[in-house]
């Protein structure tokens, strides 16, 4: 049985899915655009979701969320995770309990200062 048939590109990744990195397959500055983003082979990421119309999709990788296009996902080349236990720990601890590093109102850690208006300088 041949592993070749097991083998397809990150845009193509079921979602939720976790799949092992097996090459990239682009030149010059994106390939190293992506492998200073931590997609290197052998790195464990998965797909939770594209955008509404398809383009770019949000990949899981070390513990960080990637915005990736469709077109740099597509020279991606991954396997499937074969242990599905191991798998499941691993995206519940990815995509549940992160909460909004930003939400309305507590931006900046507390209260906003008000500008002072008048003469800062006057004796």
């Amino acid at each position: 049985m041949s592993d070749a048939r097991h083998l397809f590109s990150l845009d193509t990744a079921p979602p939720q899915t976790q799949n092992t990195i097996v090459s990239i397959n682009c030149q010059g500055p994106v390939r190293r655009r992506l492998m200073d983003m931590g997609l290197t082979p052998g790195t464990q990421v998965a797909v939770e979701g594209a955008a509404p119309l398809g383009d770019p999709i949000i990949v899981w990788a070390r513990g960080c969320r990637l915005a990736l296009r469709c077109g740099e996902a597509a020279q991606i080349t991954v396997a499937p995770t074969m242990d599905i236990t191991e798998s499941s720990k691993w995206l519940e601890s990815c995509s549940s309990g992160r909460k909004h590093r930003h939400r309305q109102g507590q931006r900046g850690g507390g209260r906003r200062r008000r500008r002072q208006r008048g003469n800062r300088g006057s004796m």
